[in-house]
């Protein structure tokens, strides 16, 4: 049996907290409780509960019995017991979530008063979720209130509307603020006897009581309460525990950095004039007799700037320690835990921890005392790191940490490992993705994987289920564009929700965008955004019943009766015949999922009480998600426990408005927002979090990164409401958030056992400005510079590295260079650059080769770069071409009216030939393309309602023309020849290819060779009538192979303005120009040619200032170079020009073409002509 406990309040003091801990383990273990009895820790956040724990275990070989648990719960856990749980609810009734809905309730009715006219105008019309903000932020406020103002709420309640201060008179609400009393007033009115006794105040005076007034031992409340770590406590918590003490055995573990009495060396220690004092005056010196303008030369310079939260909670606590009295009584051997080791021995970062200690000023450090005192310049145990982003940061920080987990510890030091890292960033939520590119690059079998978990993200930003929940939420809001419906289907729930594969989204995906799929469900859906005069065009359900009726009907088009091909349309709607076979499950899916969504969306619409929203939503989770793994499935059910919650707090705060979705939402995705205390904390590998209070537990390395000016310390939002804000309202105790972030960087500086790591982004990444870092690291900087001294220079030169704006500069690969890296690909890559001998290109093995078509030999032509990088090197600098549209056509650009113009060329020729029997003639050919235009429109190809009939004529003015003149053309040569067989060898190349499409004359005519014929999208004369000659080298190429292989063709190119005839070139000519082709295509394939299409063709015609246009761009266009491929090679005309290649290059490419255009193309216009068509 476990020894009686004896009672008391007990405050261990120390700078360290292994020593803390150790030392509590030490007394559990000496003084255990009974077998089943639960040990009670109470802790500030998850981080140090779990290290807690671990340490338990190690010390006491299991952890079992232990409740480590936050203060609040724990004091509202006391209650119930104290005074029976038939008077104390499970919750407050005035928790922030019911009290947030109370007042949802209770302010529309409270606005039209006077007194509230000042939070009156932040309400709009038509934004009914401001209201559900501003009840958050009053119910945040009077939840605050109850915890360090409920003096003030007394007073309130009685009907004084005055702000009251211990020892010193009350002071009057001012006038714009009294409507936070009468506000008050009016929530304890709507509370009901019940509710009232059971207010956190009420409450707290009665277990007040009952603690003073019970005999000891005779309440139910655990034998011994257990604070650790803790750098904050609230007044009112103290006096709780205080009176605790007669019946239970409080102790606190106060993490206090130094051993002596430094209150006083603070700002507003006039507030803290208290008789008793734990801590002993340093020399005898009592602080408060000096000006706080001298202080300098008596206190610890960050110790000063940064303690004041920690030393409120120090001073409070002096007020209540009767910490001798009780540890004579229970035996206990040491109370103050502060270590005795030199401050001027061990490392820089130990000794700025011991001068904290021991409350040093300046004067008494190193640099002043001790003239040959020096730190080594090895000593690397405090660092700054100057990079230029974010990113550089963290992979600067890899690089690092690579070495460090490589270096042998120290003797008495153990091997470091990832889990001993914490890196801490202010915004942690926007530096998770950079943090999963860094640290995620790398394979777990890679030597330079390091592992990393990242803390403190809020669901919303680490579960893509989430982002899909919330672009649901606000689906009445939104266009439903494609790539947002596609976006949607990514996602591994949706997707396994309605049996979708990882392959078979981007088929499903292809399928919609060919479909016409653009934006919007439907029509109805259209309309609510007020786009009702789009119709159904473009939309889902247009889309889809495309897709549906290509399913249902197979092919897309049928023959017509007239023999042209007319589309097997079924109303307004044109089959999308791509969708088919065993994969055609996709469109049912579709169907699924648009049913759905149409089906949430009508509910959306329409308002309801929040039990009926309640079930709204889990319909929707359960109709749209299934969970992929387990923290999907804690996800969801973390989202069911909040819709319970949120149902429990209205029921509680008696709310049965109905409310639209922005509001429902809002309250749902609450829960979302803040990081759960089961999140895992130190799990593993490097642990990535931001700075929060009461998380200084030890690490052995601790880095701060993007430390910068104005992010460090974060700014806080000042609320107008917050009385305990305005000047002359702080008081001792007081959560101040502009000393947050001073009390972590306090304790990051003491928590860090090996190194302290600090970065920031010391040079602007686009002119390498210098950017100072924030106001506390230079704070730090000065104090480490004032206090010691570096071994060959200045100490702070010795520990501050600059890095490059890039991981691959030459300055990391450089010899006796001080920058590491372990990126050995750079290094390679620098290895490979600086080579005595550069290899050339391997020699062409022409016998492995395959023949050369003349399709490879005209996109050689057309772009020698191109060509050897993508056929040489294999290296293609095209971006993907994955995404989709989201908008609707409303005028067609250059390229799609001429991607459609050679889609309604192409179908002509294919109707043609299928149904040449019919006889069909030229003049026929306007109802055949009318029949095309139709169902380009029904496809939604064209633009809506009468802007797309207006393009569909001027499409039909376009085409027409040149369909009927290659109609006239084809019934000339009706008879088809056999495709003839090219082939050409020189130097080693073979070009080996086929002339297909070739047609003659029903009776053979001698001297007449077959011709070929062929339709062009575009214009192939200028706007001064001249050809254009970079439209027409393909077919210079054509004619060019066949006559040196010595058949006899001849051409008919038509164009949307005219024809050209194109007769057979003289075969010794033609030869002559293809064997010096095929010479340069060999140079080609050992390096690029510098001779761009169209510039080539300018210097080719002598005109070198057309051709430095055509390459750089002017104010017509952009110029050649703005192609990657060129850019790459040569950025302007001048390093194109530079080895006088091109003017000979071009001439021996594009000189023959000149005399091919001169000689044997001829503009022959239209040989049939129509009204409509001389108009054109």
């Amino acid at each position: 049996m476990a020894a009686s406990m004896s009672t008391g309040l007990v405050a261990l003091h120390g700078n360290c907290t292994e020593t803390l801990a150790d030392t509590l383990m030490a007394w559990m273990r000496t003084h255990p409780l009974q077998p089943l009895e639960t040990e009670v820790v109470l802790v500030q956040s998850n981080g140090t509960a779990e290290w807690f724990k671990m340490r338990m275990a190690e010390q006491l070989g299991v952890c079992a019995a232990a409740k480590v648990e936050l203060p609040a719960r724990f004091i509202w856990r006391t209650y119930r017991q104290i005074l029976g749980k038939h008077a104390v609810p499970p919750a407050s009734p005035l928790e922030k979530v019911p009290l947030t809905w109370r007042l949802m309730r209770l302010l529309p009715g409270l606005l039209h008063e006077p007194a509230f006219a000042p939070i009156e105008s932040f309400l709009r019309p038509g934004e009914p979720e401001r209201l559900l903000q501003l009840a958050e932020r009053l119910a945040d406020l009077f939840d605050q209130y109850q915890v360090y103002r409920g003096d003030w709420l007394k007073a309130w309640e009685e009907g004084r509307d005055v702000l009251t201060h211990p020892g010193k008179p009350e002071e009057p609400l001012p006038e714009s603020q009294r409507w936070q009393a009468q506000l008050w007033r009016a929530v304890l009115a709507d509370l009901q006897a019940h509710e009232m006794a059971a207010t956190r105040t009420a409450l707290r005076e009665l277990v007040m009581q009952r603690l003073r007034e019970a005999e000891p031992g005779s309440l139910p409340v655990p034998r011994r309460v257990v604070l650790f770590g803790l750098s904050h406590v609230p007044l009112a918590m103290l006096g709780f525990l205080d009176a605790m003490a007669r019946h239970t055995q409080v102790v606190l573990a106060v993490p206090n950095p130094c051993r002596y009495h430094w209150a006083d060396a603070i700002d507003g220690r006039a507030l803290l004039r208290m008789q008793r004092r734990r801590q002993p005056l340093r020399n005898g010196q009592d602080l408060a007799a000096i000006p706080l303008e001298a202080m300098h030369a008596h206190a610890h310079p960050l110790l000063a700037a940064w303690g004041r939260q920690s030393r409120d909670y120090v001073r409070l606590l002096d007020e209540y320690d009767n910490t001798l009295q009780t540890a004579d009584r229970a035996h206990w051997p040491r109370v103050d835990l502060f270590d005795d080791a030199p401050a001027d021995a061990g490392s820089l970062l130990q000794q700025v921890q011991r001068s904290i200690r021991d409350m040093l000023p300046l004067a008494e450090h190193p640099k002043a005392m001790q003239p040959e005192h020096y730190i080594a310049a090895q000593d690397q145990s405090i660092v700054f790191h100057s990079a230029h982003s974010l990113v550089r940061e963290l992979e600067v920080l890899h690089d690092q940490l690579l070495q460090l987990l490589a270096q042998s510890p120290a003797p008495g030091q153990v091997p470091l490992q990832p889990r001993d890292v914490i890196v801490m960033l202010p915004d942690i939520q926007a530096a998770a993705p950079s943090i999963r590119a860094v640290f995620g690059q790398y394979s777990r079998h890679d030597p330079r994987y390091i592992p990393f978990d990242i803390a403190d993200l809020s669901a919303r930003a680490a579960s893509p289920m989430v982002v899909a929940l919330q672009w649901l939420l606000k689906l009445p809001q939104q266009r439903c564009r494609l790539s947002e419906l596609c976006d949607l289907l990514d996602v591994p729930a949706v997707a396994a929700r309605f049996g979708l594969s990882a392959t078979d989204v981007p088929q499903l995906t292809h399928w919609m965008a060919g479909a016409g799929i653009r934006w919007g469900l439907n029509a109805e859906q259209r309309a609510t955004l007020g786009l009702q005069a789009c119709g159904e065009h473009n939309s889902a359900w247009f889309g889809l019943r495309r897709m549906l009726l290509g399913y249902a009907s197979g092919s897309r088009s049928v023959q017509g009766a007239h023999g042209w091909q007319s589309a097997a349309a079924w109303g307004e709607i044109e089959p999308y015949d791509e969708v088919g076979g065993l994969g055609a499950e996709l469109a049912g899916i579709l169907a699924a999922v648009l049913e759905r969504l149409m089906r949430w969306w009508e509910e959306a619409l329409l308002d309801a009480t929040p039990d009926v929203w309640a079930q709204r939503l889990r319909q929707l989770a359960q109709d749209m998600f299934e969970p992929q793994d387990d923290v999907e499935r804690a996800l969801l059910d973390g989202l069911e426990k909040a819709l319970t919650r949120w149902q429990e707090a209205c029921d509680q705060a008696g709310f049965v408005q109905q409310i639209p979705l922005a509001v429902a939402q809002e309250a749902w995705l609450q829960a979302l927002e803040q990081p759960s205390l089961e999140q895992r904390f130190r799990a593993g590998g490097v642990t990535f979090a931001t700075p929060m209070p009461m998380r200084a537990i030890p690490f052995e390395v601790v880095c701060l990164l993007g430390m910068n000016d104005g992010d460090y310390p974060r700014r806080a939002t000042r609320n107008d409401f917050d009385l305990m804000q305005q000047p002359g309202q702080y008081r001792p105790g007081d959560r101040a958030r502009r000393d947050h972030d001073r009390q972590l960087m306090l304790e990051a500086v003491l928590s860090a056992r090996r190194v302290l790591y600090i970065s920031w982004a010391g040079h602007h990444v686009r002119d390498n400005s210098e950017q100072p870092p924030s106001v506390l690291v230079s704070q730090l900087r000065e104090y480490l510079a004032a206090g010691w001294r570096g071994e060959r220079k200045d100490l702070l030169a010795e520990r501050t590295w600059h890095h490059p704006l890039q991981p691959f500069s030459r300055r990391y690969f450089e010899q006796d260079t001080e920058l590491l890296t372990y990126a050995r690909e750079w290094r390679d890559a620098h290895a490979q650059q600086d080579a005595a001998v550069v290899q050339d290109m391997p020699a062409l093995d022409l016998e492995a080769l395959e023949p050369l078509s003349m399709d490879r030999l005209t996109r050689f032509v057309r772009h020698p770069a191109k060509a050897f990088f993508q056929q040489r090197l294999g290296v293609y600098f095209e971006a993907d071409e994955d995404t989709v549209e989201d908008d609707e056509l409303f005028q067609l650009n250059g390229l799609q009216a001429y991607q459609l113009v050679e889609q309604l060329q192409q179908q002509f020729v294919a109707d043609w030939e299928q149904s040449r029997h019919a006889a069909l003639d030229g003049d026929r050919a306007a109802p055949l393309l009318q029949v095309r235009l139709q169902s380009l429109q029904r496809a939604g190809r064209l633009p809506l309602a009468g802007v797309g009939q207006r393009e569909a004529q001027q499409l039909q003015a376009t085409v027409l023309p040149c369909l009927q003149e290659w109609a006239a053309r084809r019934q000339a040569f009706p008879r088809e020849v056999e495709r003839l067989r090219v082939h050409f060898r020189h130097a080693g190349v073979v070009l080996e290819d086929w002339l297909d499409q070739l047609w003659a004359a029903d009776h053979e005519v001698a001297g007449v060779a077959p011709v070929w014929l062929q339709l062009d999208a575009r214009d192939v004369l200028d706007k001064d009538g001249e050809l254009r000659r970079d439209k027409l080298l393909r077919v210079y190429l054509r004619s060019l192979v066949a006559a040196a292989c010595g058949v006899e063709v001849q051409g008919v190119l038509i164009g949307r303005d005219t024809a050209l005839h194109v007769q057979p070139m003289a075969q010794d000519v033609a030869q002559q120009a293809l064997q010096d082709l095929l010479e340069l295509w060999l140079q080609g394939q050992q390096s690029p040619l510098p001779v761009p299409m169209k510039t080539g063709m300018a210097m080719a015609w002598q005109d070198e200032a057309a051709a430095r246009t055509a390459y750089e761009g002017g104010f017509v266009g952009n110029g050649e170079a703005e192609d990657m491929y060129w850019q790459r090679l040569y950025p302007d005309f001048q390093m194109l020009n530079a080895d006088g290649r091109l003017h000979d290059l071009a001439l021996a490419i594009y000189g023959p073409m000149e005399g091919w255009l001169q000689q044997c193309v001829e503009n022959v216009g239209w040989i049939h002509h129509t009204e409509q068509g001389r108009h054109a």
